[in-house]
């Protein structure tokens, strides 16, 4: 199975939504997280970085990959 790459500006809720729950890598402009993607809505997606909640508005999101 291919990995689902979600590169700009593509990045949004309904691309996401097979991700929730996976352990994904964020990228935006000035930050790169690790962490499981546990919620995704219109705006932004919500990440569990190390036990430290990480909103990220999704027009500021690079990219999102499985890890």
């Amino acid at each position: 199975m291919s990995p689902i790459v979600i590169d700009p500006p593509a990045v949004t809720q309904r691309r996401l939504r097979p991700l929730l729950g996976a352990h994904v890598v964020a990228r935006t402009a000035s930050a790169l997280w690790c962490g499981t993607l546990l919620s995704c809505v219109r705006d932004s997606a919500w990440f569990v970085v190390d036990d430290v909640d990480v909103v990220v508005p999704l027009d500021e999101l690079v990219s999102v990959l499985p890890a």
